[in-house]
């Protein structure tokens, strides 16, 4: 996100002026309520008073830094407050320009900064999602989002980096109301912090955009001045827009941003002294060093809202306190109302029981129906009717909600990804990894610095901009007795919620696209296992968006009439050593090549070539590897792309090309096997291949040597 310079200069010189006014020189123009600070202690204990939370003489001990107790009911005021904060997810149609932090104030308005929405614009298609956050067992929870609705209500302050947006009454699925999670009661009254460099305050929010966060009285107010409050914290540029409060969970303030480490010339630099180049009078909020942090005062906020809007209707809801609301996080399943139980589920994002979904026969070309069972922390399991036999449904035939359920119960614990040493004993191939100009787009698995997603039989390792995989790997097992699966092709794909989903495409991305979800690593290619069921298993878990890049239906179907989707069938009947007398194993790494001048669709810069390895051991047990590559560019035409700036005279077509060409233009380290490469192409060129005879022609002749 980019954060307007001026406001930077605006927060450095308040912050500027409050050290003077504590030296004697006179601070800014008063705008806002301000009390000397006897008189703020004794109306920060009324207050404590009036809220009732925990005897007062405690609370108050506590607020002036003698004692860092808390009774147990925090963690209640913690549960009630956290759900009313969410993460924002800034998009420009399906893709995601930025992430910030707001929060809801009323049953229908959120409020979070004006840089994060200068302009009506700018909120367009953005969302808040809730309870998009770890649960108690450490696994992502299921985000529940709204979309926002400018239209309906919308208004920022630059001065004061605030704006005020509405969201829409009902949930992306239709199914949960916005005024079931409650909202932050803004209190204009006096007396919420006390003490400066002694009150603790506590900060909600989604640094990074990452999953929410808490920071727990480790933010010490330093001082009020009449537009703020500055404490020390540490947050980062997805905090703008979060709500600062004391210890009685009460806002106190909008987190805003603060004084920015500069360089002697006075411009705005990063950890390593760097300067940060400012575009259009904004600089990267990510590569920003807060010295100092900074909140606007809730009372300034309010007096200026309801200075503007003195009877409108939807401000006046701001003004009802809510009240305390009584609620249970896991009510019995025998005294709870179904009401109550839903409400319940809303605001612990993960409901308990049973949830039965049931499909007609009509949809899934069977005898009889099929109910899919899905069950708190385990994977989806397909149950027959009485009279019916199992088929998947596709994705298309569940709704986006069942789509979100079997993503949040998919457990991946048991899978073991791509096996390097799979080939042969005392052979070792590394999963590839990206150079240094691809490694830093990577993304990481939530809460841990890990890169490769694991699943069965291969892996992946995904691109988080690109939002697709840049390579995937998988080991391949030709032998019959091991592809026992005949069940009738269904699939259903899914989002991985190991990574945050809103770098993963989905459905509403492809739905009416012309593009097909095409397999990196084949379904056919992990169809195989000890048993038909573990087949079918690894080969549906194929079918994940992290292992799937947009393809034009010639290129993507082309097992059928074409030499890209035959390439491994090829190898394991031509080349690969057998094993008593069945076909062997080959090991394939998949992946697009991602160039500058891909065209973008509906936001995502879609690869247009694509690449394959295929490596195997001949009957004398030598290592050997062959690599391919595919141009999906003159396939492309009936595709509605937003922008098109392409060289349309590279024809459609499948080459062999050499591994170290790959590694060049992919920017994949592939070194560990280009020794191994059988290309024989002269000058590193491609070249171009017409038939699967000269592909085998070309693996039988390496084969014997």
């Amino acid at each position: 996100m980019l954060i307007p310079i001026d406001q930077l200069k605006n927060s450095g010189q308040r912050f500027k002026e409050s050290n003077t006014a504590a030296t004697g020189a006179a601070p800014e123009a008063p705008r806002g309520n301000i009390l000397g600070s006897n008189e703020n202690l004794q109306k920060r204990k009324e207050m404590l008073q009036t809220l009732g939370q925990e005897p007062v003489d405690f609370a108050f001990e506590r607020a002036i830094g003698k004692n860092d107790s808390l009774y147990s009911n925090f963690v209640e005021l913690i549960e009630r407050a956290k759900q009313k904060v969410g993460r924002i997810a800034i998009k420009s149609g399906s893709a995601n320009t930025g992430f910030a932090t707001g929060f809801l104030v009323s049953e229908s308005l959120i409020l979070t900064n004006w840089h994060v929405f200068p302009s009506l614009e700018e909120v367009a298609d953005s969302e808040i999602q809730f309870f998009y956050e770890y649960d108690v067992a450490g696994n992502p929870g299921t985000p529940v989002s709204f979309r926002l609705d400018g239209n309906t209500f919308y208004y920022s302050n630059k001065d004061l980096d605030y704006c005020l947006v509405a969201v829409s009454p009902m949930d992306l699925s239709g199914t949960r109301p916005l005024r079931e999670l409650g909202y932050i009661f803004l209190d204009p009254s006096l007396g919420k912090i006390g003490n400066e460099n002694e009150e603790a305050l506590n900060i909600i929010h989604h640094p990074d955009g990452d999953y929410k966060q808490l920071s727990i009285r480790e933010n010490l107010f330093v001082k009020i001045t009449p537009v703020s409050i500055w404490y020390r914290t540490d947050t980062a540029p997805g905090s703008s827009g979060s709500p600062v409060f004391n210890d009685q969970w009460q806002a106190v303030a909008l987190h805003h941003m603060g004084v920015a480490k500069k360089n002697d010339a006075g411009d705005y630099v990063d950890k390593d002294g760097k300067v940060i180049p400012p575009v259009d009078g904004k600089v990267d909020a990510a590569r920003v060093v807060w010295l100092a942090n900074e909140g606007i005062r809730i009372s300034v906020i309010l007096n200026d809202l309801f200075a503007r809007y003195p009877d409108h209707e939807l401000i006046n809801q701001i003004k009802i306190n809510p009240g305390v609301k009584k609620y249970s996080l896991a009510p019995s399943a025998t005294t709870a109302s179904s009401e109550n139980q839903k409400a319940a589920n809303m605001e612990t994002s993960n409901p308990s029981g049973e949830v039965q979904i049931t499909f007609p026969a009509s949809l899934l070309d069977t005898s009889g129906s099929i109910s899919i069972q899905i069950n708190q922390g385990s994977s989806a399991v397909a149950r027959p009717a009485a009279n019916g036999t199992v088929n998947n449904a596709g994705s298309d035939e569940l709704s986006e909600d069942e789509i979100k359920k079997l993503e949040t119960s998919t457990d991946y614990s048991a899978c073991k990804g791509y096996q390097s040493g799979f080939l042969g004993k005392g052979l070792d191939i590394p999963l590839p990894q990206p150079l240094p100009a691809l490694k830093k787009f990577v993304a990481r698995l939530s809460g841990s610095d890990a890169t490769v997603l694991k699943y069965y039989n291969y892996s992946t390792i995904f691109h988080s901009v690109r939002m697709m995989p840049l390579l995937s790997a998988i080991n391949v097992v030709g032998d019959p007795a091991h592809r026992l699966d005949q069940a009738v092709r269904k699939d259903v794909w899914l989002r991985d919620t190991r990574l945050s989903l809103d770098i993963q495409l989905s459905d509403a991305y492809y739905k009416n696209s012309g593009f097909d979800k095409g397999h990196m690593s084949r379904r056919e290619d992990a169809d195989w296992g000890a048993t038909a069921e573990e087949a079918k298993r690894n080969a549906d878990l194929t079918c994940m968006f992290t292992n799937a890049c947009p393809q034009v239906p010639g290129i993507n179907q082309s097992q059928k009439k074409g030499l890209w989707g035959g390439l491994e069938k090829v190898v394991l009947e031509k080349g690969a050593e057998l094993q008593k007398g069945n076909t062997g194993r080959i090991s394939v790494f998949n992946g697009p090549v991602f160039q500058e001048k891909d065209p973008v669709f509906r936001g995502i810069q879609v690869p247009m070539d694509f690449f394959k390895i295929v490596l195997w051991l001949t009957d004398a047990g030598k290592l050997k590897a062959t690599a391919f590559r595919l141009s999906q560019l003159n396939n492309v035409g009936d595709i509605n792309f937003e922008e098109l700036d392409l060289d349309q005279n590279t024809a459609y077509q499948e080459y062999q090309c050499s591994i170290s060409s790959l590694q060049n233009d992919t920017h994949i380290d592939f070194s560990a096997i280009s020794s191994y490469d059988t290309f024989e192409g002269k000058d590193n060129k491609k070249k171009a291949l017409h038939s699967a005879t000269e592909v085998a022609k070309h693996i039988s002749k390496h084969n014997k040597k």
